[in-house]
């Protein structure tokens, strides 16, 4: 069972890089790549409701700092591979689908705020 969604590009926080340095050796093991250190934001109309079935990160410490969990599941952007990545906290709307890659997708594709993209979003075979 596949999910289409479609929005628009959004800037983030730009703690992605962060993130993604944190939970990189979980995200290679969930999502079968090495991630490039950020993430393409895009904003829904509505908030996507996920497929039930995805690849889970859980919630861990590191010392006294705890990062939540994050369900992954395997996605399509512009005919290449990636991520959706939901985290169990975040400070974007529950509209911003953050996608990652094995490469930085506004670079690749030349994409910018407010582009329109539609995301083919899998449900994970268990």
């Amino acid at each position: 069972m596949s999910l289409i969604l479609k929005g628009r590009v959004a800037s983030g926080a730009k703690e992605g890089a962060y993130f993604i340095s944190k939970y990189r050796s979980k995200l290679v093991n969930a999502v079968g790549f090495e991630p490039f250190p950020g993430t393409l934001n895009v904003e829904a109309s509505l908030p996507p409701k996920y497929p039930m079935k995805s690849n889970f990160i859980h919630a861990w410490k590191d010392g006294a700092k705890e990062y939540g969990a994050v369900w992954c599941y395997p996605a399509v952007l512009l005919n290449h591979k990636c991520a959706v990545i939901v985290p169990e906290h975040s400070h974007h709307s529950s509209k911003i689908i953050e996608i990652i890659s094995p490469y930085p997708l506004r670079t690749k594709f030349g994409l910018k705020d407010g582009d329109y993209v539609t995301i083919e979003v899998e449900e994970v075979e268990k």
